[in-house]
């Protein structure tokens, strides 16, 4: 019986006791590193996303500001964190795809310190101008750039961002040129767009809705494959020919390398399923913001082509790290 019992014990170990400690995650609370400034579209998504998450999980998520750098200072964070499964990172392009395209010193490598969760949601972008602007259209804008090549200035949320290099998209497939004026962040540079110079802008879909329903902004079209539910009448790129213009901003959920797969698996899980809530779908819908979800290989798959697309771009254009 006493060698029998020691057989056991020894099997358990070949086994690999850790697992069966992993079946009672999470056993504490869970820590949720956000890379943007509280209070901004991201955050309230990641809080809303989070709360129902936990109410799956049984534990709470505690949300964990790290802005700054683009996103790189919290990736760098969950990149040095432990594989436990009570870390992880509520990410975008910036961080995971633009930035280590361009910069040789970041602290941490995606594709080596980082795992993939699930892709949360994508945000459509629109190209806007100002009320009074003369373009009623992104033909109208078009015709100006070819004949005053250089001459119009578009504004972006900082060199290298999504709203940046979704107009260089443009400006490729348009055959035009137009001036770049970085600015330090999306809201600095829409309170200048209404009042009308630069003339232009790509901007996520919520933070300039307010302004378009209020008649400060003016928006020429929308660069994804299909109109937006709350401006059904405004044209995509892809009406106007210009099918390869498409840019978005896109969160998603990422764990460090080495998280163990069968806690991805419960992760990605809860993430799912919370996206399927009525309340999280209301949110969405009324921001012009799409659910994603899916597995966890197929953010993957998605983040490497976005590395090709939108990281080539930035490369060829210049693109630096402000």
């Amino acid at each position: 019986m006493l060698n029998r019992l020691r057989f056991l014990l020894v099997s358990m170990l070949l086994l690999g006791l850790p697992a069966s400690a992993q079946a009672v995650w999470p056993a504490k609370p869970i820590h949720w590193v956000v890379p943007f400034a509280a209070g901004g579209p991201a955050d309230s998504l990641a809080r809303m996303l989070g709360a129902k998450m936990a109410q799956d999980l049984g534990q709470q998520i505690i949300i964990d500001n790290r802005a700054g750098a683009g996103g790189t200072l919290g990736a760098a964070e969950v990149a040095r964190a432990k594989p436990d499964g009570y870390t992880w990172l509520f990410s975008s392009t910036g961080a995971l795809v633009i930035f280590p395209a361009i910069s040789s010193n970041l602290p941490y490598d995606p594709e080596r310190d980082l795992i993939a969760v699930g892709q949360a949601v994508v945000t459509p972008m629109v190209i806007v101008t100002a009320a009074q602007s003369r373009f009623n259209s992104l033909d109208d804008l078009i015709r100006e750039a070819r004949a005053r090549p250089g001459q119009l200035n578009f504004a972006s949320a900082g060199s290298g961002t999504t709203t940046q290099l979704g107009i260089e998209m443009l400006k490729r497939d348009a055959g035009i040129a137009m001036t770049h004026i970085p600015y330090r962040g999306a809201a600095p540079a829409i309170t200048d767009l209404i009042a009308g110079s630069p003339e232009l802008m790509l901007a996520d879909l919520p933070a300039v809705m307010s302004f378009i329903k209020a008649g400060r902004l003016k928006p020429l079209a929308i660069t994804w494959p299909k109109r937006s539910p709350i401006l059904p009448n405004l044209p995509t790129t892809a009406e106007y020919g210009l099918k390869e213009v498409v840019s978005s901003t896109w969160y998603g959920l990422l764990a460090p390398a080495k998280t163990p797969p069968d806690l991805l698996m419960r992760l990605n899980a809860a993430m799912n399923k919370a996206l399927q809530h009525a309340e999280i779908q209301a949110y969405l819908q009324a921001q012009g913001v799409e659910a994603v979800g899916g597995s966890a290989a197929e953010f993957a798959s998605f983040i490497r082509l976005e590395v090709i697309r939108l990281g080539g771009i930035a490369k060829a254009v210049g693109a630096s790290v402000d």
